[in-house]
């Protein structure tokens, strides 16, 4: 018998005659170059000809927001903690919109060292978060024991999946950066199980700092999420016979948690701060204490969309040519792979140990809930009792996970199918390769037939496909007559995405199949199926990628915010106000940030957690006008100083003036004659018992904002009008400090058309503090005595002060323990010992 297995021992040590030269390490080395060159060829417009991943969408908010914010802290001198640019001013370091320093110190070092291997591009720094990730995977399965072959099929999957690999194109950085530590975060919780040290200690809770310090709640709490399951996966494992184990490790593990959790203090404790008056953690309109259900379970998956794990153009890949069961709509792709589905199977059937057990358990359980409320059932109750997972919106958004999950599958797929080829290793591998020459076979023929038969495939498909529901009635607005042609073209053009999904998915398929046959037959040596496997796996993820990276050149992410006529027109004008940008939600320039990025102060934007007052406020009275004729409620356009109306539509004169006009841009400025100033004294002020009855003064067509102030509790003493030759002057305005000097001949109300937010504001009349009143909703206002004094408004939460000291001494505990840990390692101590001195072991 063993003379019959020679000849495969022979073709396994002739695989690779000089890989298996190599020390180990070398090896390793080797597969991490591998990972780079993969990334540098699938970027090389991003890295070669340092273009950008986009130069819209969220790519150009997200610039508006660092460039106002540098434009404020170059000018004033001072942490930006506060922009008066978006619905009339909001927290913008409370919602990580803009973030004054940078503590996150490792991941600093990390992306200086290893961007120079990127050529120090303007947008590489994302490039090296996709090979960080690739990296971190790679190297957690290698701890697993895992082959480099299995550990680089993972690696790929991971690093080239398409959801994340679309990240970068749609500006959400930080979500990226996220993912990417999540391999890292779980093998340093592996290692601290393992070793139970003082470095392993410091290095798991420098990571999860570094991770939460990467600023996207969501993704974050979702690894913490896996984190929970892989140590109650631990747990179950050591209780029964090592229940002090078990002990051990959940105390290890919920320390260094607490010392990441002070690492990320100067951000974490704004959030948590800010979070109880945003629209996430303060509720939006008909919820509290979060969102609510129907607005959080937007984009949630369909079960149906389960077919793009193996066709991902089955119902379209871009926003513009999907027409599947995704409410509202997607622009991402859940694709996996076709080699990690396929070994991933082989390992749930010849591989079931408690780690796949445990890995395929929580990708079902992610494909659940990524359902939402397709799947209310699981959803709803987690929504409801879950500790802040009513924060988030989309649930679709958990299957950034998925990839992770299914690569640790694959992997135990591969070793399974590469031991089932080893000499009498299994004696069903006869019965596999069968499967496999059969599921060749079958794909095959689908190939083929879907080539043969194109130009029919289309016609004979139900008229149903390529069509999203409502979407024929849309084309008769656009296109009038020409609507079914236009439909025809559309269908057409999604056909192609899907028919050249459909001939890869049924010819890589085939080929998968076929490699892994004429291995498990002695076909194929070891080391040539698996750089088959990896090769195919990083071809097969490339391709749709590639549907995903278009590379912008640097010019076109400026021009986004080239001034235009417009913009030109409203710099030039003087005073303290704002716009309306938009007027409705329709027009593209509602949730336009650009404006901020040229100093401009806006009623609207774009901001994902804005203020919950200012959102209910846009939904209880913006378009509940009194005017039947005019369906926008100017009191509240008046009250918040919108002097400017910039919109796409024509408004009716000569209520609004035409002042400007971009023949370019189609863009009409309208000057709004009632606007109010930014400061002003009312005549008197209307108690109102609840929001209901603030929302119905405010609607009513009685209502003037510029006579009348609706407070929530009574004033402290009685307060006159004030006439116009008194009116209040705005003597300095910054973002953290606004002065106004008063000159009222009695006591008198001073309403600030700023936004209401008790967290941080003071209010300072000559010195001494005064108390803010909520005003008309969302705004302030002070009692002022008569005779000539100086209001101060200033911004200055101790919760930031507080936050940036305990992270820095939390950075210093923890490189103390990761010194003391280096310290006490035993071929360190071994090294500082003299030979003969005598200590003892």
């Amino acid at each position: 018998m063993a003379k019959h297995h020679r000849p495969h021992q022979a073709r396994a040590q002739k695989g690779a005659p000089v890989l298996s030269t190599l020390s180990p390490t070398m090896q390793d080395v080797l597969a991490v170059v591998f990972l780079y060159l993969v990334t540098l060829i699938l970027f090389r417009g991003i890295v070669f000809d340092n273009a950008a991943f986009a130069a819209g969408g969220d790519t150009a908010a997200d610039q508006s927001y660092a460039h106002a914010g540098a434009a404020i802290e170059q000018k004033e001198g001072v942490d930006v903690l506060w922009m008066p640019y978006f619905f009339s001013g909001m927290p913008t370091f409370g919602n990580v919109a803009f973030v004054p320093h940078r503590v996150s110190y490792l991941q600093t070092v990390m992306l200086t060292v290893l961007n120079v291997f990127y050529l120090n591009g303007t947008w590489t720094w994302l490039v090296v978060y996709y090979f960080l990730g690739g990296v971190g995977m790679f190297f957690l399965l290698r701890t697993w024991k895992f082959s480099r072959a299995a550990a680089l099929l993972a690696a790929l999957t991971f690093m080239l999946s398409p959801y994340m690999v679309g990240l970068a194109g749609e500006g959400h950085g930080s979500k990226l950066m996220a993912l990417s530590y999540l391999p890292l975060v779980v093998l340093l919780t592996h290692q601290l199980f393992e070793r139970r040290d003082l470095l392993s200690f410091g290095l798991l809770a420098a990571a999860v700092g570094t991770l939460m310090l990467t600023d996207h709640m969501q993704i974050v709490y979702y690894v913490f999420v896996f984190c929970a399951l892989f140590l109650g996966y631990h747990i179950v494992n050591d209780v029964r016979h090592q229940p002090r184990l078990a002990l051990i490790k959940v105390v290890l593990f919920a320390g260094a948690l607490v010392l990441g959790f002070c690492i990320s203090s100067y951000i974490y404790l704004s959030v948590y701060e800010y979070a109880q008056y945003s629209m996430r953690g303060g509720g939006t309109t008909g919820a509290s204490g979060g969102l609510a259900y129907d607005y959080a379970t937007n984009w949630s998956w369909h079960p149906a969309e389960l077919v793009t794990l193996l066709v991902p153009g089955f119902f379209g890949m871009k926003a513009e040519y999907y027409w599947g069961p995704m409410i509202p709509w997607t622009n991402s792709s859940v694709y996996v792979g076709l080699a990690p589905l396929l070994f991933g199977a082989i390992a749930l059937a010849y591989r079931r140990t408690r780690l796949v057990i445990f890995f395929a358990a929580t990708a079902v359980v992610l494909v659940l809930l990524s359902f939402g409320s397709n799947f209310s059932l699981l959803y709803q109750p987690l929504f409801n009792a879950l500790p802040f997972f009513n924060k988030f919106r989309s649930p679709e958004q958990i299957l950034h996970l998925l990839p992770f999950t299914t690569g640790v599958l694959a992997a135990a797929g591969y070793t399974a199918l590469v031991e089932a080829g080893a000499e009498g290793a299994r004696p069903d591998a006869a019965r596999l390769a069968r499967t496999l020459i059969a599921a060749a076979a079958i794909l095959g023929g689908v190939f083929l037939l879907a080539v043969l038969f194109q130009s029919s495939m289309l016609d004979a498909l139900p008229a149903s496909m390529f069509v999203k529901e409502g979407q024929m009635a849309q084309l008769q607005r656009q296109y009038g007559a020409r609507a079914a042609q236009a439909l025809a073209q559309l269908r057409e053009a999604r056909f192609d995405v899907f028919w050249k999904d459909l001939v890869k998915f049924a010819l890589l398929g085939a080929l998968l199949c076929g490699f892994a046959a004429a291995y498990l037959k002695g076909a194929i040596r070891g080391w040539s199926f698996a750089a088959i496997v990896v090769l195919l796996t990083a071809i097969d993820l490339s391709l749709v990628d590639a549907k995903y990276i278009d590379p912008q050149p640097r010019e076109s992410v400026m021009q986004e915010f080239k001034p235009d006529a417009t913009k030109k027109f409203l710099q030039e004008q003087p005073g303290l106000f704002r716009i309306f940008a938009g007027i409705d939600p329709s027009d593209p320039l509602y949730m336009d940030n650009s404006f901020a990025y040229h100093g401009i102060q806006s009623i609207t934007g774009y901001s994902p957690a804005k203020l919950r007052i200012y959102q209910t406020l846009l939904d209880s009275c913006m378009y509940r006008s009194p005017d039947p004729a005019f369906p926008i409620n100017m009191h509240v356009v008046d009250m918040l100083n919108a002097e400017f109306m910039v919109t796409h539509f024509r408004l009716p004169e000569p209520k609004f003036q035409a002042v400007n006009v971009d023949q370019a841009e189609r863009v009409i400025t309208y000057r709004n004659p009632a606007a109010l100033p930014r400061a002003f004294f009312v005549d008197t002020a209307v108690v109102a018992a609840n929001d209901g009855e603030v929302f119905r003064l405010l609607d009513a067509a009685a209502f003037d904002p510029a006579r009348t102030a609706v407070l929530y509790k009574p004033l402290p003493e009685k307060v006159g009008p004030v006439d116009s030759a008194h009116a209040p002057q705005i003597t300095s305005y910054k973002s953290r400090e606004i002065r106004i000097r008063t000159d009222a001949p009695a006591a008198a109300l001073l309403v600030l058309s700023e936004i209401y937010y008790p967290a941080g504001w003071k209010a300072f009349v000559d010195g001494n503090e005064t108390e803010i009143y909520r005003t008309n909703y969302v705004l302030r206002s002070v009692v002022v005595p008569g005779g000539q004094h100086e209001v101060v408004f200033t911004f200055d939460p101790p919760l930031y002060r507080i936050g940036w000291i305990l992270t820095n001494v939390a950075w210093c505990v923890t490189l103390a323990c990761v010194a003391m840990g280096v310290w006490r390692i035993p071929a360190l101590r071994a090294r500082r010992t003299p030979p003969g001195s005598g200590e003892k072991a």
